[in-house]
């Protein structure tokens, strides 16, 4: 295997025993006889009319040799491999209606000691289509109402795939199957069997299907059986049934609370089986699980373009008890500890979840943390001390409704030097002009207008109310490939909730993800072409204003903290951390603004497993007032401009310790402030956070 791997898979390995039967040991020795190293120099195929060399190629894993051969390990020959290949040969041409497909011969050419042509020989046989279809034996349901009501392990309806005219395939029957199983399942016959007769006519190249169905009779559910819980409460399984004791045996939803009790990643094995009773039509559910270690500890560092170097600390406990000393498991909570520690930021964070708050499906979210953020700005440092309480309840179709209250203080703590760089009085002087001789009669001091952004300094305690409502239909949440995710999120800040801070804010954020090979057949080559390809496309839009008091009696002034601003890895990525929008004219510090958008595309295609390459554009602009999208001016005549933007490129990289992010992005308009060289951004993550 290690030769194989070289690409020497010529090596030949003579093991020679010599045993020893006195002493009752032996040895052995290796005679290996080494290979030059051989690449596939091309993969033909012959016989083939249906699909081009080219089309099947990229069917198989073993391929010629090129550039990236040393990354991609194309070019060597692998024997496990090329089996491998040759199933998916015949599994490609079966699904695609060539269920008479074979591969005669397989020949191997060395032109020369280090290269190698591999040859197939094909017969591709006839396209298929599917004839008639009739059902047999369904005495209960008619095949009108069995077709229509089909449903796969989800419990989602579906349409049945081959119906008379489509192309037959193995994978499009064995849904199809599945489909009329699980409609029998979800009536309660559960030991309903339903085979597929093919009857195939090579003149007219069809296949007749013919269903034959044995009904059995139907069951309902006499009690739950949990078994193999020797840590998880009873209760905290059976509230994950979908299914409960005097209701029909709905094999569906069995398979479905089957699966939430996997996903709860509390248990190595997970079993349903039915048990006979003594009562006619009654069986009981057994669920036997097998308990599995939920505690972790994680040690880590990590990097990116704004918080630097990181390390950190967290314990978890997925499983957690509040109640259940000295343990603390087994009652399906969770707990969490993290320490987090860097160059420009700490973090101190407790938080705990209740999935099933009052004994419902409605999730209590409750954290205490400290943070000090040192990456804000050069200019200050800013702490945070608080904690939050939400409730999140999922809704029908797609629909997430969540509500959190939070109390924090946050000190804004300004740096001594920057302090020192504005005046804290004004010196005022009283002239008098007699005969063209000018004499100071008095002086007086007042203070200076300090600009708004230095009386924010200090503890500010905000009580806050946050709502959110989200529709998500990505059908992957790491790299999703179609669907969309809009999140519509209000906040109230004081006012009846006291504090010290009265504002409130309105925000719209939109992603929309989408791939090319959805407007192509998935039979045709150029689906697959486009099938890892992603056009990501993202518009965010918010305000934020205050009212009442405002900040500690600054009417009509948000605190610093809760401003919008852009710039950096996660918004317009050719531009430096928060520095596109209003900045405080002297200085350049950023101060935010009351009205932002955001625009961004981004299109990634796959280059290697687990590196993908993208090119993007990022546009917006944070604007100073409220409900306004007139640019910050500036007393020399020039403002920020309605948007600032940028384009780029990027790598995206799924490594073992999690996905990562590298762009490069070039700004193209620009403002004053910022100049038109590119930057580097490092973060955590495929696609950005939401």
């Amino acid at each position: 295997k290690m030769y194989e791997k070289a690409g020497m898979q010529n090596t030949t390995v003579d093991p020679k025993p010599s045993i020893n039967e006195q002493l009752g040991r032996g040895t052995v020795t290796f005679e290996i006889v080494e290979s030059t190293k051989v690449r596939i120099k091309k993969v033909n195929f012959e016989g083939n009319e249906a699909f081009s060399d080219k089309r099947l190629r990229k069917v198989i894993k073993t391929r010629s040799w090129n550039w990236l051969g040393w990354l991609t390990g194309a070019g060597k020959f692998k024997e496990d491999q090329f089996e491998e290949d040759k199933e998916k040969l015949r599994d490609f041409y079966g699904e695609n209606g060539y269920v008479d497909f074979e591969i005669k011969q397989v020949e191997f050419e060395f032109p020369r000691t280090n290269r190698m042509f591999i040859d197939f020989t094909v017969s591709e046989g006839s396209q298929f289509r599917v004839g008639q279809v009739t059902f047999e034996g369904n005495t209960v349901f008619p095949q009108g109402e069995i077709i229509a009501n089909m449903r796969d392990d989800r419990g989602v309806m579906t349409r049945p795939r081959l119906v008379p005219g489509a192309i037959f395939t193995p994978g499009d029957l064995e849904k199809d199957l599945l489909g009329l199983q699980n409609f029998y399942g979800s009536q309660g016959y559960i030991d309903a069997r339903v085979q597929a007769q093919k009857i195939p006519n090579v003149v007219a190249r069809t296949i007749d299907l013919k269903y034959v169905i044995r009904e059995g009779t139907k069951s309902f559910v006499e009690k739950i059986e949990i078994k193999g819980n020797t840590k998880t409460k009873d209760t905290v399984i059976r509230r994950e049934l979908a299914l409960s004791p005097g209701e029909t045996f709905d094999m569906v939803r069995v398979k479905i609370s089957k699966q939430r009790l996997e996903q709860m990643n509390y248990f190595e094995k997970v079993d349903t089986k039915d048990d006979p009773t003594d009562a006619p039509g009654q069986r009981n559910l057994i669920v036997a699980v097998e308990e599995k270690n939920t505690g972790n500890i994680a040690l880590g560092a990590g990097y990116s373009s704004v918080d630097k170097l990181v390390g950190y600390i967290e314990v978890t406990q997925g499983n957690f008890d509040l109640f259940n000393p000295p343990n603390f498991t087994g009652g399906g909570q969770k707990a969490r500890l993290r320490a987090q520690i860097g160059t420009q930021r700490q973090d101190y964070i407790l938080g705990f979840t209740e999935p099933w708050f009052l004994g419902r499906r409605l999730r209590l979210d409750t954290e205490l943390y400290y943070r000090d953020l040192q990456y804000l700005s050069d200019n200050y440092t800013q702490t945070i001390l608080g904690g939050s309480i939400g409730l999140t309840k999922q809704l029908p179709h797609n629909f997430t409704l969540n509500t959190t209250y939070t109390l924090q203080e946050v000190d804004i703590i300004l740096n001594n030097a920057f302090l020192n760089s504005f005046a804290t009085t004004i010196q005022n002087y009283e002239y008098l002009t007699n005969n063209g001789v000018v004499s100071i009669i008095g002086t007086n001091t007042t203070p200076a207008e300090l600009p708004v952004f230095i009386q924010q300094a200090g503890k500010t305690l905000v009580s806050s109310l946050t709502w959110s409502l989200s529709h998500d239909t990505r059908n992957n949440l790491m790299l999703p490939t179609r669907g969309h995710l809009v999140q519509f999120e209000p906040m109230l800040a004081g006012g009846p909730l006291g504090g010290q801070a009265d504002f409130y804010q309105l925000e719209v954020k939109a992603a929309q993800y989408w791939s090319p090979a959805n407007l192509f057949s998935p039979a045709s080559g150029t689906y697959d072409f486009f099938k890892e390809h992603i056009l990501e496309i993202i518009g965010n839009v918010g305000v934020v204003s205050a009212y009442g008091d405002g900040d500690r009696g600054l009417t009509g002034v948000v605190p610093i903290f809760n401003r919008w601003y852009l710039g950096g890895m996660y918004s317009l990525r050719g531009f430096e951390f928060r520095e596109v929008g209003p900045k405080q004219p002297l200085t350049g510090e950023p101060t935010g603004g009351g009205t932002y958008w955001f625009g961004s595309a981004e299109y990634s295609v796959p280059v290697v497993p687990r590196v993908r390459f993208a090119l993007f554009f990022d546009a917006g602009m944070v604007y100073p007032d409220s409900y306004s999208f007139t640019p910050q001016e500036y007393l020399d005549g020039t403002s920020t401009g309605f948007y600032n933007s940028n384009w780029g490129i990027g790598l995206r990289l799924n490594l073992p310790i999690g996905p990562l992010r590298l762009d490069y992005g070039i700004p193209i308009k620009t403002d004053q402030f910022n100049d038109g060289g590119g930057r580097f951004q490092f973060g955590v993550g495929y696609t950005r956070d939401f």
